[in-house]
């Protein structure tokens, strides 16, 4: 199986997909972890990104293709393999989007999304423990359910570091509310016409998440079950 994972910042795309790595026994690849730990290393080329990933932008398809550890991700893609899981940021430009798909037999590009205001909560929430390197949030979402039905409620409780680790916790530059939504609305802009390319390819398949981690996966695995095995590649 060859899987790609899209979707907004803060949408869960990188928790979800290493736990469905895990569960098919494929490798999982983590672009954005790439780019943040060049960003943490403190060179001359991650001072570059964090001041474009500080003010609010996605990274330039060029400045990605420079980096040497996301160049070596590509040529394993290539190459295959047992498969793979991969969450993708930055979102790739549409061209590419298509160089993947004639490179590589995808068989699903799954394209997580969730209500603004909470993606704007879940960011406003992410911590990171400097000692162990794990995620946490502490963001405890409850959005009710629209009157006229056609919106479900949200709840999602936080995922609460432990003791040991809540001393380190820090929070990204880049997690402010302005630095966030403009993000996202440079995410709307960017992601239709790669969305539209993968939904014409037959790949596209879209899923809402409306709770957290414990009540989502259970709903997700089923669905990806029925992809693992799957395997195309474009014309």
């Amino acid at each position: 199986l060859n899987w790609v994972f899209l979707g907004p910042p803060g949408v869960g795309k990188g928790t979800y997909a290493s736990r469905v790595a895990k569960a098919f026994g494929v490798p999982h690849i983590a672009t954005g972890d790439l780019i943040r730990a060049e960003i943490k290393s403190g060179s001359d080329f991650g001072a570059q990104m964090k001041s474009i990933v500080n003010s609010g932008k996605l990274l330039p398809d060029e400045m990605v293709q420079q980096h040497a550890p996301m160049r070596r991700v590509e040529e394993a893609v290539r190459v295959g393999g047992s498969g793979f899981v991969m969450n993708v940021t930055p979102l790739p430009p549409r061209p590419q989007a298509v160089e993947l798909v004639r490179s590589t037999p995808l068989s699903l590009v799954l394209n997580m999304s969730l209500r603004e205001e909470v993606l704007v909560e879940k960011c406003m929430g992410r911590r990171l423990c400097k000692h162990c390197g794990k995620n946490y949030n502490v963001a405890d979402i409850y959005l009710p359910a629209s009157p006229d039905g056609s919106r479900a409620a949200i709840v999602m409780p936080p995922l609460s570091p432990p003791p040991e680790c809540a001393p380190h916790l820090e929070t990204r530059a880049d997690d402010r509310e302005d630095v966030i939504r403009h993000r996202l609305e440079v995410y709307k802009q960017e992601a239709t016409p790669v969305e539209d390319f993968f939904r014409a390819q037959g790949l596209l398949v879209d899923f809402e998440i409306t709770a957290g981690i414990p009540e989502t996966l259970p709903l997700l695995m089923p669905l990806l079950q029925s992809y693992a095995g799957a395997g195309r590649r474009a014309d």
